[in-house]
């Protein structure tokens, strides 16, 4: 990468192509009401993993081009229609966020089909920083969110007709069905990672043991995993099985707060992170080949897993040196340096140990909630829910104390703690300080304008460099009641005490008496990307989140009241408010980053071969010839299967979406595209077989693969 990637907006000031879209307003119609009080159900599942090529989005410029995928990506979504017909499609994406102008397509793509349109689709990211970007409606955000800039209006079309499907498949697989809520603290497992920007919120509402806050920078461990929202909300959901009539368990609708952080920086493959390994886990407790575990992330803006320093290089040092070299020199002003290649790969090991840990971990909390709910699913009193939901397209610059124009801070170019840039700590000459920190100079000593003590990177010309369109400038807003849950949608990243507030203010705008917090979950990263939303308190200290929250200081306030409106219109008085106004987007100029599926030869002049088995390790490699990723696309279907001791021994032991297997797109070969297979086999005594899997005319191709552990 080159100092491109941090001017990139200056040197197209004047010539920016917005490509301005109006994206659809597809508004549910009315569905006539009946005296039917079933419940009914369905849950779906569709493959959403690019071909390898793809930019890595989450981590900003330092996110790399994916090589290859582990455990693949999915959209899986749930169906509920109460017994007066009221609808909602509950789906979330194995993406690092969700864009207004996939939220909009989708809606229109199953709206006809289902009656479901926009006000009805809630459509969240579990925020894998593993997940692709080059989708959203906004140009910066297709630029910066990864070092692999562009929008590609294919992936667009990619994404919108695979998650659309799996909403189509749980339309169409709705049954009788009963569904339960459940409630459980799970705490251990994730941390605050700007703690000194929460220790500014009152105690009240934010607490922290004992005198922790007056020392953030040294709170311990067990502090720091003690000030996060560690909720984990789950409902249950079994159907009616036709042959028997009796209701069998089906899959589940999670809501937990943890970033997609598993994975560094370093990560070359498109991964489901840890809410993969918890998302299969449970659908293996249940159903293997049928059930549906569906997670949405909740109020992560400043939870963080709680990672092990060792799965962490840093970012990419900075080669101060080359500015000593001659004026006749080649440039290298801007050149940069990963860690060395043996560290890289230590800390790549540990943040995948780390990943398969903590998603266990997590997964049996899930699991044990799941089946803690028998008694409760099988009495149709508690079980048989209501449903309702309110939804507005909020206009945001200007609006209510908002800034005019949504800006970042110079925290921002210094990244979260779990994601570092290399601009954090910055130094000219090695010298000068910069303002690319988090707190301390990133924060104005008073209040400057509507975006209050952020101290604005590139003042003051971002705007010029942002374009008068180049971040969002509406919020998609929801609350929605499954039985007694509310759950409150924001499309963005919301803190711990901002999503606290939040839950205040929903749950007095519906009034409920006796109603708790625990009783109001927050989904984020929902129906678009605003980035941070933090409290006006967090907002002052600039850390990344602060400086992350677009439009000033009062972004949370502003939400909380509107969710709280919505709320109110969900009492049996009211009239729910459904505002599906338009958004234009502006994704800027369209560009191919997915391999395009004419890319390569085709499948006659592919010679398609076992090339080798070898170990590295105690990893099995086998490298073979097959068409080119843009043909081969993972979505489609398995490319492999590894079998244990014979092909014919029932199902596999793994295949190309397993915890313990990677899949790498090497490059072109004479005669085909090379790919190879990294699998770490589980018993060290046994015989394996590896099975490519028959495609695109190519028959089954099998080999017997090498023992590593037996030969160490």
């Amino acid at each position: 990468m080159s100092k491109a990637w941090v001017l990139t907006g200056v040197l197209v000031v004047g010539c920016t192509e917005w490509h301005q879209e109006l994206l659809p307003s597809p508004v549910s119609p009315v569905l006539p009401a009946q005296s039917d009080t079933t419940l009914y159900a369905g849950l779906g599942k569709a493959d959403i993993t690019p071909p390898p090529g793809v930019g890595l989005a989450g981590n900003g410029p330092e996110a790399r081009r994916s090589r290859g995928y582990r455990l693949r990506l999915y959209a899986r979504a749930l169906v509920l229609q109460d017994g007066r017909r009221e609808r909602l499609a509950l789906v979330v994406a194995d993406l690092p966020f969700i864009s207004p102008n996939i939220h909009r397509l989708v809606a229109a793509r199953t709206l006809h089909r289902t009656g479901i349109g926009a006000d009805r689709l809630i459509l969240s990211a579990t925020h894998t920083h593993s997940g692709p970007g080059h989708f959203l409606a906004e140009q910066r955000y297709n630029v910066n969110s990864s070092s692999v800039e562009g929008y590609d209006p294919a992936m667009v079309d990619f994404l919108v007709s695979r998650i659309s499907e799996a909403i189509h498949q749980a339309f169409r697989n709705r049954r009788p069905a009963r569904a339960v809520w459940g409630m459980a603290l799970v705490s251990g497992h994730t941390r605050n990672r700007s703690f000194e920007a929460y220790c500014r919120d009152p105690r009240s509402i934010a607490p922290a043991p004992g005198n922790a806050c007056s020392k953030p920078n040294k709170a311990s461990a067990d502090i720091l995993r003690g000030a996060v929202d560690s909720t984990w909300a789950l409902l249950r959901v079994d159907l009616e099985d036709p042959s028997t009539g009796k209701f069998i368990p089906a899959g589940a609708y999670s809501v937990f707060a943890i970033h997609g952080t598993g994975n560094n920086i370093y990560n070359e493959l498109l991964d489901g992170d840890i809410h993969g390994v918890i998302e299969r886990s449970l659908e293996q407790a249940i159903d293997a080949k049928n059930a549906v575990h569906i997670v949405a992330n909740g109020t992560e803006g400043d939870v963080s897993p709680d990672w092990p320093r060792a799965s962490r290089c840093g970012p990419p040092s900075f080669l101060a040196q080359s500015f000593l070299q001659g004026p006749r020199a080649p440039d290298q002003s801007w050149r940069w340096r990963d860690p060395p290649a043996g560290a890289v790969g230590g800390c790549l090991r540990a943040a995948r140990e780390y990943v398969n840990r903590a998603g266990d971990s997590l997964a049996q909390r899930a699991v044990a909630l799941f089946w803690s709910l028998d008694s409760l699913v099988k009495d149709p009193r508690r079980s048989n829910l209501r449903i309702a939901r309110a939804f507005e397209t909020l206009r945001l610059p200007g609006r209510e104390g908002l800034c005019p124009a949504p800006a970042t801070g110079t925290a921002t170019l210094a990244g979260a703690e779990d994601g570092e840039t290399r601009l954090r700590g910055w130094k000219l000459f090695g010298v000068v300080e910069s303002d690319m920190v988090e707190g301390g100079r990133a924060a104005l000593g008073k209040s400057k304008g509507c975006q209050g003590r952020k101290r604005i990177a590139f003042d003051p010309v971002q705007q010029l460099i942002l374009g008068e369109h180049g971040l969002p400038e509406t919020a998609q807003l929801a609350v929605v009641r499954i039985g007694s849950m509310l759950l409150g949608v924001v499309p963005g990243e919301v803190t711990t005490t901002a999503g606290r507030r939040m839950k205040l203010a929903i749950a007095e705008g519906l009034r409920l008496n006796g109603a708790a917090a625990d009783s109001v979950m927050i989904v984020g990263l929902a129906n678009g990307f605003l980035q941070y939303i933090t409290t006006p308190e967090e907002y002052a200290a600039q850390h990344y989140e602060g400086a992350s929250t677009l439009y000033g200081p009062e972004t949370a306030p502003v939400i909380a009241r509107h969710l709280g409106t919505l709320a109110s219109s969900l009492r049996p008085d009211s009239i729910p408010i459904v505002d599906v106004a338009p958004i234009l987007a502006y994704p800027g100029p369209g560009t191919q980053v997915l391999p395009p599926p004419t890319a390569g030869p085709p499948p006659e002049l592919i010679v398609r071969k076992i090339l080798s088995t070898s170990c590295r390790r105690d990893t099995i490699v086998a490298r073979w010839l097959d068409l080119h990723p843009g043909r081969l696309v993972p979505a489609n279907g398995r490319l492999l299967a590894i079998h244990r001791d014979s092909l014919s021994a029932g199902d596999p032991v793994a295949w190309d979406d397993h915890r313990n297997m990677e899949v790498w797109a090497i490059g072109p070969a004479k005669q085909g595209y090379q790919w190879e297979m990294r699998w770490t086999a589980p018993d060290p005594s046994a015989s394996y077989y590896l099975e490519l899997l028959p495609h695109s005319g190519f028959p089954q191709l099998m080999t017997r693969l090498v023992n590593c552990r037996s030969r160490s």
